[in-house]
């Protein structure tokens, strides 16, 4: 008897164990979860760690043929992390993503989302962002200013930024007048995508705080 309560622990304990594991996005190919964001940190963590120790081998290489296999290596890792990405998006949209507007802009900022017209990779996230004109923006010049732009920080539960630059977003550059009352989309990318997986939220700034960090 007590043989088999002995073993029914360590069933429990080595479960446990793997259980652990998973959630922590090591061993057995596990991945991280964020509240926000899911698996889409975790994922480009575990493959951008994978493609830096296949390019560290190829800088050490010295054999031609190996190198060669290394490199391929490398690229068919870079492939099948942005398929399985793109195909993560599309399975699990991630829509109204939370923020803050520290700053003020003529505009207000309603909406975050991914933006799935364009593909997110390992290494860098593509976001669109809804807003409200509140005011008709006028360039120095008296007239209508041609394209509006909103900065952005990714930070975790304690304020702390998460990635090495701020992001940027743009209305593009086609002639357009932003008048008061108008709905806009601005378009957007932020990077460290592999640094997300503390992801609380989005911080819009000033121009004047994001020329400090960029």
């Amino acid at each position: 008897m007590k043989n088999l309560l002995k073993k029914i622990g360590l069933a429990i304990i080595g479960l446990s164990v793997i259980i652990l594991l998973d959630n922590c996005g090591s061993g057995g190919g596990g991945t991280s979860t964020n509240e926000y964001l899911g698996k889409l940190p975790g994922i480009a963590k575990k493959y951008t760690e994978k493609i830096d120790k296949k390019k560290k081998e190829l800088k050490e290489c010295t054999d031609m043929g190996k190198a060669f296999k290394l490199d391929e290596e490398v690229k068919s890792l870079g492939d099948e992390a942005n398929k399985i990405i793109e195909e993560h998006l599309a399975n699990n949209p991630l829509n109204a993503l939370p923020f803050e507007q520290k700053t003020d802009y003529p505009f207000t900022i309603n909406e975050v989302s991914v933006n799935t017209k364009y593909n997110s990779s390992i290494s860098r996230l593509q976001l669109i962002t809804k807003v409200k004109i509140d005011q008709d923006i006028k360039n120095e010049y008296g007239g209508f200013e041609r394209t509006i732009f909103a900065y952005v920080t990714a930070v975790d539960k304690e304020g702390n930024f998460l990635t090495k630059k701020p992001g940027v977003f743009s209305s593009g550059f086609k002639k357009q007048e932003f008048k008061k009352g108008m709905d806009v989309a601005l378009e957007g990318t932020i990077d460290d995508v592999k640094n997300l997986g503390k992801f609380d939220k989005f911080v819009f700034i000033s121009r004047e705080e994001y020329d400090k960090l960029k």
